[in-house]
């Protein structure tokens, strides 16, 4: 069993080294991507809730 855990942290460890890893430079421009889209949603999602949930307020209030 233990030469089969041997074998397999090997695989895993050449496998790694397989790996193509990004740079910081890539990585910051992802990261900077993913936030900028992030929080657009957010704001879309802001600008279509609010009145929406103010709409539904103001029928339930005067549908009572």
């Amino acid at each position: 069993m233990f030469a089969r855990i041997k074998r397999f942290l090997i695989e895993i460890k050449a496998e790694l080294r397989k790996v193509s890893w990004t740079n910081r430079k890539e990585l910051v421009a992802s990261t900077s991507v993913v936030v900028v889209a992030v929080m657009l949603i957010a704001i879309f999602v802001f600008l279509v809730d609010t009145p929406l949930s103010r709409l539904i307020s103001s029928m339930l209030k005067y549908g009572r």
